[in-house]
């Protein structure tokens, strides 16, 4: 007997996307969310050395001392915030378990989460098992996908707990402006919403584009909690480290549930990341700049396929890239990549946005310009029949 809370969970679609492409051996994989380079050598050798030390007990659940003091610096210093590095901040295993801590710490069974479309698929899955029910409002393709807050503003209700906020934007690649940010606050001040601010890839803008981030607005600590992490910016996913950055009140609430998860988060993890944060941050840049390449690599490539189009990315390793002229849903294309060109991609589907298709540039140019080759040939022999 399974509890209905996850048998609510649907298994991502994407997963039959997966199973195809493990008949083929000659794949080339645009599906990941994670970056393509190794963890900085400067880095690993901090997490060795931790493991070579014997720091291989439990840390605090907070988190280690000193990795809640670098963290309040950066935050300091990237947005002018102040936290309390004592009582503001959470050390976690990862993003993913900063969301899900911040989401059942907040939410009651009945409460509504409202969920900006295309959506990252763990926004629903925690809602879900919340008993939270998620309100959607989409985002328009036309507007570079900024949300419009007068749209937010209409689906609230008294039942309205939490709006997630992410950008920069995973799938879209949109980064919203201060503005935009501004008026979001507001809205969760004038109706006691509590916003999670999603800030995982505040470090990957392009194009003159700067980050904003909510903890930089006045009078953001009551009402925004910041899930961050270490993953994308210093190429370190399975390191798993994260964090939650949210007022005293609330933060010890989540530290209830967060030790009952995981206790505390990976020592030799944790040291390596005060290492990523108090060392040189030329390596950060050096990525930023390959994917930057990578991007306009990969936009003009889906840009020379007839039917796709696709707008440069602001932020992320990400492009959405519109397939509407097409006619074929964004499942069924997908699966026919796969089998006709060996390409794996996400379809939009998976983000609740039909009509559009998310490739990852955290490859190589070269495997970029042959993916690009084979998503030329395909979409050209593409049959009829597949058209919806």
């Amino acid at each position: 007997m399974l509890a209905d809370r996850i048998l609510a969970v649907q298994r991502s679609p994407f997963y039959s996307i997966m199973e195809l492409a493990a008949t083929r051996e000659d794949c080339i994989y645009l599906q990941l969310g994670e970056p393509d380079f190794v963890t900085p050598n400067h880095i690993a050798e901090a997490a060795k050395k931790a493991l070579d030390e014997g720091h291989t007990h439990y840390g605090p659940d907070r988190g280690h001392p000193e990795l809640r003091q670098a963290i309040a610096e950066k935050i300091q210093k990237e947005y002018g915030a102040t936290y309390n590095p004592d009582e503001e901040l959470l050390v976690t295993a990862g993003g993913q378990a900063a969301l899900h801590v911040a989401v059942m710490a907040l939410a009651n069974p009945g409460d509504e989460i409202i969920v900006l479309l295309p959506h990252y698929p763990p926004y629903l899955g925690n809602a879900q098992l919340a008993g939270a029910k998620a309100v959607f409002v989409k985002l328009k393709s036309e507007e570079g996908f900024v949300p419009d807050p007068a749209e937010i503003e209409k689906v609230i209700t008294p039942k309205s707990r939490i709006l997630i906020v992410l950008t920069p934007n995973n799938p879209t690649g949109s980064v919203y402006p201060k503005e935009t940010l501004n008026a979001i606050l507001e809205l969760a001040i004038e109706h006691n919403i509590t916003l999670i601010s999603d800030e995982v890839y505040e470090h990957l803008v392009f194009d003159g584009v700067r980050h904003e981030s909510l903890l930089s607005l006045p009078d953001a600590k009551d009402h925004v909690v910041q899930v961050n992490s270490f993953s994308k910016t210093y190429a370190m996913t399975g390191l798993r480290v994260g964090y939650l950055a949210a007022s005293s009140d609330k933060l010890i609430h989540f530290l209830k549930y967060h030790h009952t998860i995981n206790i505390s988060a990976n020592v030799p993890s944790q040291m390596a990341c005060i290492t990523a944060l108090n060392g040189p941050q030329d390596c950060v840049e050096e990525m930023r700049q390959a994917y930057l390449e990578r991007r306009d690599l990969l936009v003009e490539g889906l840009n020379d396929i007839p039917g796709i189009h696709c707008e440069s990315p602001k932020g992320t390793f990400f492009a959405f890239a519109d397939i509407r002229e097409l006619g074929v849903p964004s499942l069924e294309f997908a699966q026919y990549l796969v089998k006709e060109a060996g390409v794996v991609l996400t379809n939009g589907s998976g983000f609740d946005y039909e009509g559009f298709i998310r490739l990852s540039y955290a490859v190589d140019t070269e495997t970029i310009r042959e993916a690009m080759d084979r998503m030329k040939k395909a979409v050209a022999e593409m049959p009829a029949s597949l058209k919806a």
